[in-house]
């Protein structure tokens, strides 16, 4: 939805997320300073990269599996490591991942990224058992939320910011040799003001106070050649009308997401349409924001319902509770493949669940084939899985083939492959009894 606003209110979403508790940590790491070291517990998608090459560019993005903006930007960072191809190496280190059992992580983050198959296309790692990366980084950094980029040239850090703001202008001002790194550490510590005014002026910071910070902000501006995340001009009566409106935005949106009272949502809605720029289409906003809270409500309920139906089939489960729950698990009407996978895939291998519902997870699995029109490997490869596990060898046999006909990573491909082996080996048997 996000996308659909006008560029400076896109800018100040992404600015204004998570700052409060950034502005009161003391900041060790900046730009301009040299990169910390890179490790990684497990590289879960591409070559292990041992070392940033100081002759070499990167892109460090922070992610989980959990967070929903990351989910976002995944794609955006594919678009961009296509385009940037043998130029610039982009790693997603998943740092914040829920749960202290390391193994079940690992399994969590390798599922999310067959899942995401061609869409998460550039090099995946997991964080170093000790935390390394997030205390080094983003902790040192003053990055409290994710997701989160580092962009790093010749060793130093030279832009931090989040992936869907202003990442593909610093790497088109690298590559031609056009970054001033100097007025790129400038630009990082004004943005950091600049943040901190978008802040004040959301919970409504006296006026008079706003307007001298902005003539203040404007002149810095102008000395350094641009300090918005989006290059566009600092200009204080533009930035405090966007603000205005994105605050709007956001009270309608919550409430739209929330469900709340009709007459509510109409009023915040009439309060957002007052304050909109002129170039916002805002029926089609609104349409897309509907979209977007029906897909989001749905998911939200599936997740509250499925978490609740891992108690039931744990070691101290209630059968007839889960099958209640199986039951309305199967009637949602879920359409996001991930996690119709990520249910799939936990009934079938989550050492927690000790009452396998095969029917259940087969059906699960088949949606999320279905909602991903079968194009996706890790969705197929759980389909097939499920199939299997239910007697089903030969159809597991052709989901499995079809899950490595669609995968174009190598090392993914060869665990497909293995898989596959172990489903043929199963056929060729179930074969040789019948005969």
């Amino acid at each position: 939805m996000k996308r659909t606003l006008t560029r400076i209110a896109t800018a100040l979403v992404t600015m204004a997320a998570g700052m409060a508790l950034a502005q009161t940590k003391e900041v060790a790491l900046h730009v301009g300073d040299a990169a910390p070291e890179l490790k990684a517990s497990k590289w879960v998608k591409g070559e292990a990269i041992a070392r940033l090459e100081t002759n070499k560019t990167y892109v460090v993005e922070f992610w989980a599996t959990w967070c929903g903006p990351c989910r976002v930007s995944i794609p955006h960072l594919t678009e961009l490591a296509h385009k940037f191809k043998g130029k610039v190496t982009f790693i997603g280190m998943d740092a914040s991942e829920m749960g202290k059992d390391a193994a079940t992580k690992e399994k969590t983050v390798a599922k999310f990224v067959q899942g995401m198959a061609d869409k998460m296309d550039y090099s995946v790692a997991m964080d170093a058992q000790d935390g390394f990366m997030s205390k080094q980084w983003m902790e040192a950094a003053g990055q409290d939320g994710i997701p989160a980029a580092f962009v790093v040239s010749q060793g130093r850090i030279v832009w931090i910011g989040h992936p869907m703001s202003g990442l593909e202008e610093i790497l088109d001002q690298v590559l031609t040799g056009k970054l001033d790194v100097d007025k790129a550490r400038k630009r990082a510590e004004a943005q950091t003001k600049v943040e901190a005014f978008i802040q004040k002026a959301m919970k409504g910071g006296d006026d008079a106070e706003l307007q001298k910070e902005g003539k203040d902000l404007e002149a810095f501006d102008q000395e350094i050649g641009g300090i918005m995340p989006d290059g566009k001009k600092f200009e204080t009566a533009e930035v405090l009308k966007q603000v205005k409106f994105v605050s709007a935005m956001q009270a309608y949106q919550k409430a739209v997401i929330a469900d709340s009272d009709a007459a509510e949502i109409k009023k915040l809605e009439a309060a957002a349409r007052a304050v909109a720029p002129a170039e916002v289409k805002f029926d089609e906003l609104k349409a897309q924001l509907k979209k977007y809270a029906s897909m989001g409500q749905a998911v939200n309920k599936a997740r509250d319902l499925f978490a609740k139906y891992v108690q039931t089939v744990g070691d101290d489960g209630d059968k007839s509770k889960a099958a209640q729950l199986a039951q309305q698990l199967g009637d949602l009407n879920v359409k996001e493949p991930v996690i119709l996978n990520e249910m799939a895939w936990t009934i079938l291998t989550d050492e927690k669940v000790k009452q396998r519902d095969l029917t259940l997870a087969t059906k699960l699995a088949k949606a999320g084939v279905d909602a991903s029109e079968g194009k996706n490997p890790g969705i197929l490869d759980t389909y097939a899985r499920a199939l299997f596990d239910s007697g089903k060898v030969g159809d597991a046999v052709e989901y499995q083939q079809k899950a490595v006909a669609a995968c174009e990573d190598d090392s993914t491909k060869s665990e497909l492959e293995a898989t596959l082996k172990k489903y043929k080996d199963a056929a060729a048997k179930a074969g040789d009894k019948a005969k």
